[in-house]
């Protein structure tokens, strides 16, 4: 008789399982899946679409060389990266978070702007939580606090910053022939247009939004069988997903509630792996990345705890006690800053696809045209 392996065994038991559910707790099912689909309308989409598109373009044209110029030091020395689009790559992942730095990272590695080795080392040091969650989601609206969110923030960047200079350490060197095909016409720099990057942004946002859903309606199953909150439900809802994860451990009240948000973002989830699976290079390995996650950890919380010694009014917040828990959408202001700035980008590209002019270009030879 053959045997099963392990792997296919216990994931077609977690399928039984789940199938199970679906029939006996129908109604919980519903509201887990409503609430991801409104968190991707309201949060998601608004927060994340546009980053795509205009992290893209700037990866692959002129300004990649030179928006990074503040953390060039550190992918330079640090990292041992020459490139100078490194550095631009690690700035966009911490202003756009995981989502965006698995995008534009992979992107780089396709266009062999950077080795397997060193997208493994800016994905150790550049995947996490961008300040517009941490500090506006996590520290006002979760903790009542933006002295706290940038606390937490500046804490999961101190720890992204050592755990890659460590892993610099740790990580075997690569062969001089690692014998990678070269990337096809399609996956160079110069192809990444206006069109492509939509298309790109597009297929990257159904990605994000269905692992969202599925792993609420998870975080919502699994509500039916533990405790209404706790140290148990909030762990539980972190290994899950991040924005579950940091709601439970802000209802612990308290510093519990900041150190257990810290930790929920540190981790990252078992939900954000399979999304930078998803998004990844299939050449890219995720292994590095999640050996790493412990790391992190311990070196947020320790970060956390020095960073709320020495500013002012942020252990006086940390023990203030519980806080409101309010459901939010992306503000009106910052929909039309995040319009303005996709406006620029075009403007900047001027609409342009391969060799064919833009229409402010047309128009621009016309009126020369009608004036001579």
């Amino acid at each position: 008789m053959k045997k099963l392996p392990l792997r296919a065994v216990s994931g077609g038991l977690c399928a039984a399982a789940l199938l199970a559910i679906l029939f006996l707790r129908p109604l919980a099912c519903i509201e887990g899946v409503r609430a991801g689909l409104n968190n991707c309308a309201e949060q998601v989409i608004p927060a994340l679409f546009p980053f795509f598109v205009v992290s893209s373009l700037v990866a692959a044209g002129p300004l990649a060389k030179m928006l990074g110029v503040i953390v060039w030091p550190f992918t330079r020395f640090g990292l041992g990266i020459r490139d100078a689009r490194a550095a631009t790559a690690l700035l966009l992942s911490w202003l756009g978070g995981f989502a965006v730095a698995a995008r534009v990272i992979s992107q780089m590695y396709a266009e062999d702007a950077v080795t397997r080795r060193q997208a493994q080392l800016l994905l150790i040091c550049g995947v996490g939580s961008g300040p517009a969650f941490v500090v506006n989601t996590v520290g006002v609206l979760l903790l009542g606090s933006a002295r706290l969110g940038w606390c937490i923030f500046a804490a999961l960047l101190a720890a992204n910053i050592i755990a890659g200079l460590l892993a610099r350490l740790l990580l075997p060197a690569e062969p001089l022939c690692s014998g990678r095909v070269c990337p096809t016409t399609a996956e160079q720099a110069g192809d990444v247009g206006f069109v492509a990057a939509v298309q790109g942004a597009i297929q990257s946002m159904l990605t994000v939004c269905g692992f969202v859903v599925f792993f609420s309606f998870l975080n919502r199953v699994l509500a039916e069988f533990l405790p209404a909150f706790g140290p148990a439900r909030a762990a539980a809802a972190a290994l899950l997903e991040v924005t579950g994860g940091c709601i439970q451990a802000s209802r612990l009240g308290g510093a519990a509630a900041v150190y257990g948000c810290c930790a929920a973002l540190s981790v990252q989830s078992l939900s954000v792996l399979l999304q930078m699976r998803a998004l990844l290079h299939r050449e890219l390995p995720l292994l590095p990345l999640a050996a790493a996650r412990p790391v992190h950890l311990v070196f947020s919380l320790g970060a956390l705890r020095f960073l709320l010694g020495i500013v002012p009014g942020a252990a006086a917040a940390a023990v203030a006690g519980e806080r409101l828990i309010v459901q939010s959408r992306t503000a009106p202001d910052a929909a039309l800053v995040l319009f303005a700035l996709c406006c620029v980008v075009l403007y900047g590209c001027g609409f342009t696809s391969g060799s064919q002019k833009s229409i402010m270009d047309r128009n621009s030879e016309r009126r020369s045209r009608r004036v001579s």
